[in-house]
């Protein structure tokens, strides 16, 4: 029967080549003889190996085992190859294998860590309700033209305050990337925006820009408030998953924060910024 040849993935490249320095490994004969597929010049695959990579990405598609078999046998055939030829201890190769080995095995450490994580429904529910205490019952719509000096600013509010349209200054002075769109910010809850800026909007009433330029670390702004609407927040169990989301990358964090702290790191040299 004809074989099929294809480019392995990166991590079935990282399953046939670890080890690749060492002779082939002893197998007992008396036990595994059941699990062995082929031999390709003493190399065993197995059908575990088989299973294996028949689950990477999605592959249990290709088709029979016996197709995926032929592509193993073709991939440890090149595996071979690369042996034999050293390209496995040029420092390129063994720098990637480097990568995907500390990559691999970091994603493992996290997934583990994260199945072991349990909350309460208390502790679920603590941290609904501080989610949604940051957006608060009402939405606003404003745009605002953001520019870098406060006395601009003053003048952009004079020439407001002289029937000049706001959605024209905006397109023509604002530095923010809602400049085109005539300052445009779209609807957004309080706590998306920097509390300087959300004061301001809830100062205003619909229609109505600031009366004096507002500072951020981003510049100077004036801003129109353009509507508000109240909303109502999604039920618990319509954002469970965010929240536990929420929870488990706060417990990785910290997790993070224990590694590091109970670990030697220096910085002989930095990298340029």
């Amino acid at each position: 029967m004809p074989t099929r040849f294809t480019i392995p993935l990166l991590t079935a490249a990282l399953v046939l080549l670890t080890g690749c320095d060492q002779p082939p490994p002893e197998t007992d004969r008396t036990t595994v003889d059941a699990e062995i597929l082929a031999l390709v010049n003493e190399v065993p695959i197995t059908r575990s190996d088989v299973f294996g990579y028949a689950g990477l990405d999605g592959r249990a598609g290709l088709g029979s085992t016996e197709n995926i078999l032929e592509e193993l046998v073709n991939l440890e055939l090149l595996r071979q190859e690369a042996v034999a030829r050293g390209i496995d201890q040029e420092e390129e190769t063994r720098s990637i294998l480097r990568s995907i080995e500390t990559n691999l095995l970091a994603s493992q450490v996290i997934e583990r860590k994260t199945e072991g994580m349990r909350f309460s429904e208390d502790q679920i529910r603590a941290e609904y309700e501080a989610q949604i205490g940051d957006y608060g019952p009402t939405e606003y719509r404003a745009r605002h033209i953001l520019v870098s000096g406060e006395e601009e600013a003053a003048q952009l509010i004079t020439a407001l305050n002289e029937g000049a349209d706001f959605a024209e200054l905006a397109a023509e002075h604002s530095i923010d990337t809602s400049g085109p769109d005539g300052g445009d910010l779209g609807w957004f809850a309080p706590g998306q925006m920097i509390p300087a800026f959300t004061e301001a909007v809830q100062a205003l009433v619909p229609g109505e820009y600031t009366a004096s330029p507002v500072a951020t670390q981003f510049g100077w702004h004036v801003i129109q408030l353009e509507d508000t609407r109240d909303i109502t927040p999604p039920p618990l169990d319509d954002v469970r998953p965010q929240i536990l989301e929420i929870l488990q990358t706060r417990e990785l964090r910290a997790y993070m924060d224990e590694l590091r702290a109970g670990a030697e790191i220096e910085f002989p040299v930095r990298p340029a910024q």
